[in-house]
Parts: C-alpha cells; sequence; structure tokens
C-alpha cells in the first residue's frame, strides 16, 4: 500500500470549475471530488468510466447525494444501497460545478467560470433547487452582471467548498494566491454573500503571498459552532489546521493543528478522525486538544488520501478516484456501495 501524500485537503479542494448566527443545523456537508471529467462528455446514456470524480452531500444519516464525473447528479434515501438519477436539469455546458444539499430536495449549485490570474478573480453563479434537482432557479448570475454586483461573489477571488447547514446559511471558502484566505457567508439561502475576515494565521504558518497562504475546505456546521480546515505549506509540506466560528462565520480563530498524514474529517463539534494508511488511524475528542489511536479498518488500493465526509456521528462516506466506501459506526468499520451511473 502507498503510503498518502501529506496535504489531502490540497486535493479535495480541486477547484472545480467548493450574520446572525445560523440555526442548529441539519449536518448536511459535502466531500470535494478528487479529480474533474468534462460532464458535457458523459450523458445518462452511457455508462461513467472508472476511475473518476465522486462529489459527494451528505444531508443526513440516510440523504446522500452523489456528483459523478462532474456532470451526473445522483440521490440516495438510503444510505446509497440505491440511488436516482436526478441530472436530467443540469446544464451540460458548466464548466464546473459543486453541490450542497440539506434534504432529500432542497439544495444548491455553485457555478464557476475559468480563474483569472492566480485565482485573484472568478466569476461564480449560485443555483437552488427545492423539488431534487427537477428544476433550478437562478439565484446569482454565473458571469457578468450587467450592473454592481449584490452577490458579492462576481469579481472576489477563486471559490469552492460550497456548503449549506440549513434553508438559508451557507458558505463558500476562497483562494486568492496573493492574499489571506477569507470565507462567503449568505444568511439568505444564497442570493447574497458577504466575506468574512481573513483567517489568522496559524502557529508556524506566515501568509506571505505568491501562493503561500491557507487554502480552505468546506465549512461544517454543528449547531452555533462552524468547523473549517485549511492548509498551508510550512518547510516544503503542506500542514492541516483547524478553525472555528461562533458568530456565524463573520470570524474566525485558530482552533488546533491536525496530525500529519491521512485523511481527515468533523465527525462532531468535538469528535474528529484522521484516517491514515498505512499504521494507524487518529481520533480526537476533545476538540484538536489531544489525540490517541483509533482502531479502523478502512482500506484502499489507490495511493491518494479518500475524501471523507460524516453525515452523523455514525454514517459516513469516503470516496476516491471515483469509488465510494461507507461506515455506520462512526468509521470502525467500512464497506464499498455501488458509485452510481458506473
Amino acid at each position: 500500500m502507498s503510503r498518502m501524500p501529506r496535504g489531502p485537503i490540497a486535493a479535495a479542494l480541486l477547484v472545480l470549475f467548493s450574520a446572525c448566527t445560523p440555526a442548529p443545523a441539519s449536518n448536511a456537508t459535502t466531500a470535494s471530488p478528487t479529480a474533474a471529467t468534462s460532464p458535457a462528455l458523459i450523458s445518462s446514456a452511457t455508462p461513467i468510466p472508472m476511475p473518476n470524480s465522486v462529489q459527494l452531500s451528505v444531508a443526513s444519516g440516510n440523504v446522500v447525494w452523489a456528483l459523478v464525473a462532474g456532470g451526473r447528479l445522483f440521490r440516495s434515501t438510503d444510505r446509497g444501497d440505491t440511488w436516482q438519477d436526478r441530472s436530467t436539469a443540469l446544464d451540460p455546458l458548466t464548466f464546473s460545478r459543486e453541490i450542497a444539499f440539506i434534504s432529500d430536495s432542497e439544495g444548491w449549485q455553485a457555478t464557476s467560470g475559468s480563474p483569472g490570474m492566480a485565482c485573484a478573480t472568478q466569476w461564480t453563479g449560485i443555483n437552488h433547487t427545492v423539488d431534487g434537482g427537477a428544476t433550478w432557479t437562478h439565484l446569482v448570475p454565473a458571469g457578468p452582471p450587467s450592473g454592481a454586483d449584490p452577490s458579492g461573489l462576481f469579481g472576489g477571488p477563486c471559490k469552492h467548498g460550497l456548503s449549506f447547514s440549513d434553508a438559508l446559511h451557507g458558505f463558500l471558502s476562497s483562494r486568492d494566491a496573493n492574499s489571506a484566505t477569507v470565507i462567503y457567508r449568505t444568511a439568505d439561502g444564497g442570493r447574497v454573500w458577504t466575506a468574512s475576515g481573513p483567517l489568522p494565521d496559524p502557529p508556524g504558518f506566515t501568509t506571505r503571498g505568491a501562493g503561500v497562504v491557507l487554502q480552505a475546505g468546506p465549512v461544517r456546521t454543528f449547531g452555533a459552532t462552524l468547523l473549517v480546515v485549511a492548509s498551508g505549506e510550512v518547510g516544503g509540506r503542506l500542514v492541516e489546521y483547524a478553525f472555528r466560528s461562533v458568530d456565524g462565520g463573520v470570524s474566525w480563530t485558530y482552533a488546533a493543528t491536525i496530525p500529519q498524514e491521512g485523511a481527515f474529517a468533523f465527525v462532531s463539534a468535538s469528535r474528529w478522525v484522521r484516517i491514515t494508511l498505512p499504521g494507524p488511524s487518529q481520533e480526537s475528542t476533545d476538540n484538536g486538544a489531544t489525540w490517541h489511536a483509533f482502531q479502523s479498518d478502512y482500506s484502499q488500493a489507490a495511493g491518494v488520501a479518500p475524501v471523507v465526509v460524516f453525515g452523523d456521528p455514525l454514517v459516513g462516506y469516503a470516496t476516491v478516484r471515483g469509488s465510494i466506501k461507507r461506515t455506520v459506526d462512526g468509521g470502525a468499520h467500512w464497506t464499498f456501495i455501488h458509485t452510481p451511473g458506473t
């Protein structure tokens, strides 16, 4: 088994092209893809070739959505045992997209254009569905608006890591190679977005521009607590850091440095896991303050780290190169489930 490369956030946060206190979260969360395939090349009648990319949006313990190969959308209401194709209303010419669902019917797409130099600018459109993807409403234009941009998304840095905690509150992380990372938030269901204050430099890392900046992943919501992971290069290697917000994403504070190697996931506000191959996995049950060995039978053939995401304290998924594994006991045991469309 090849050792997983350090800093899986850098692979997981592929640019796809992911101020009131939020309501209690539905634990809806999204895992970003691990590869990119032009969605225009994959029709609903054609089996999707493997290996490929899968982006999962886990709406609850039972409901999970899968965006396969960047252009085929599937829904499961039984933890991935069976899938329904919900791709008919997707635009096959979209350059790239991310998904975020909070139920079996309501969700959002972020569609992004080609990034500008050093990811300093990139337009991003936001679409919304309340009927399980049968129809989509454009909330933010997927291109330059005719006048001033009320959404706050056009002209900003590259955006990724779309997530929603409920019908009103959503988040988009950003990356600009020359500026400190900010996280956009919405409190009106995705129509208007506002940038947070910059993520502070964690211990041992200094934002210097020219690519030496933090790169954040999707925001996870646990009640009034928001958590996000961001990675940065220190001494030639990527180090991951956890950040916390308790004011709805207006500001962020450093929470903990995450152990090296493997795939990281927030299971709850206090329990965090690091799935490691080879060797024992690790977990923290005190918000990253201390870590101890965690017995997990997760295994894979691919030599790159999976993307791991949990829908509740027991049910989680791991994806790598199009394959999907599921756990129903908090990450101790994992089994393969079918990748829809393949």
